[in-house]
């Protein structure tokens, strides 16, 4: 049995964790930068904490607020730039899975000013990153407990960063963030945490350990989601959103281990050429991801159905009700440029069996053909 694992995040989660000032900010340095999108972290009370507990620290800090839904290279630069001139010791992500992959690259940078966007994907870096704090205020990306950081590229194409010294060093959790949070993206993001649970648990690179906690999330959102389905999300109480924001990290556990299957392979384009929230783009393939593991590996598929108390027919149901309807159109010369993209793809090889890119081909071309 395998049950190795690596995880040197601090995770503090609960109620009033930032106001509370649960830790002593100070020790990280003197001075930071706070990299966050333009809205979501002032509407969630997270950029307000976070400032209080800054001035009460009596640590000095600048705002970088530009970073979008998928974060780009050139916008961690800028931040990079901005956190150096600042003389920034530490860098604090606040937000969803956008803010937080962004603050990782841009402690990379501004501790390596001048480096290249080919230098940060080649993962050769003169200098340790800064030190990251990561405050969630969304439930589904895990981020704030991976060593990874998906940024847009120059190319306009989404590529992850995976290294261990881009771990948070100390990740805070509020539940009542996510209160804030509106329908589609509380769907979005919960189906995303739903996402990295199940493609971890359906990974050849799983482990005893990752699977525990791959099934402990999955178990989780599904007693979310039938409340969701009955209900609507409206409905749920600060304990459920917890109940969320608890299984996101599961899931960011578990990927730390596996990475994602072809799920979020596929998702990628979804969200560059189409504008689709990022949660989203992966739900979408999950009934296939689903059935295809099952064809694969009945006897892994047995064990899940058991440990998270449900049965395919339920969770496949469960998953169409909570992910937000897309509407998008891809074009058989679309899908032709697509096609290099799952050659050799890691995603791909990460999913039992023999994930070819016709099958990939035909499967797009099955849920979004014209």
């Amino acid at each position: 049995m395998n049950i190795s694992y690596f995880m040197p995040a601090r995770v503090i989660t609960g109620k009033g964790v930032v106001s509370g000032g649960a830790f002593d900010i100070s020790q990280f340095g003197k001075r930071c930068l706070i990299a966050t999108g333009n809205s979501s972290a002032k509407k969630s009370g997270a950029l307000r904490d976070v400032v209080k507990l800054l001035e009460d620290s009596n640590v000095e800090f600048t705002v970088y607020d530009k970073i979008s839904q998928n974060p780009t290279v050139f916008s961690c630069i800028e931040a990079a730039e901005k956190a150096d001139d600042f003389g920034a010791e530490f860098i604090i992500g606040i937000g969803g899975g956008s803010p937080l992959d962004a603050s990782k690259a841009i402690a990379v940078l501004a501790g390596n000013r001048g480096m290249s966007e080919e230098v940060l994907y080649s993962l050769k870096w003169e200098n340790d990153p800064l030190p990251v704090i990561a405050v969630g205020t969304t439930a589904g990306t895990g981020s704030e407990v991976t060593p990874v950081a998906v940024l847009t590229n120059s190319k306009g194409l989404k590529k992850s960063i995976r290294d261990d010294r881009i771990y948070p060093a100390l990740s805070l959790g509020d539940p009542t963030y996510t209160l804030s949070l509106p329908d589609r993206i509380t769907r979005s993001t919960a189906i995303d945490a739903f996402a990295h649970c199940v493609e971890s648990f359906f990974n050849k690179s799983a482990n005893d350990i990752s699977k525990t906690f791959a099934l402990r999330g999955t178990k989780m959102l599904v007693d979310i989601f039938k409340k969701i389905n009955e209900s609507g999300t409206a409905s749920l109480t600060f304990e459920d959103r917890e109940t969320l924001y608890n299984a996101s990290i599961y899931g960011g556990l578990a990927i730390s281990v596996t990475g994602t299957a072809f799920p979020h392979a596929l998702g990628y384009f979804l969200s560059e050429a189409h504008d689709v929230p990022h949660g989203t783009a992966c739900a979408v393939f999950l009934p296939a991801f689903i059935e295809w593991s099952i064809g694969c590996m009945p006897s892994l598929a047995e064990e899940f159905f058991k440990g998270i108390c449900s049965e395919k027919s339920e969770l496949l149901s469960l998953i169409k009700a909570v992910t937000p309807e897309i509407n998008v159109t891809v074009s058989d010369e679309e899908r032709k440029e697509l096609y290099p993209r799952w050659i050799g793809n890691r995603g791909l090889k990460k999913t039992w069996g023999d994930i070819t890119p016709e099958y990939v081909d035909l499967l797009i071309k099955d849920l979004f053909g014209e």
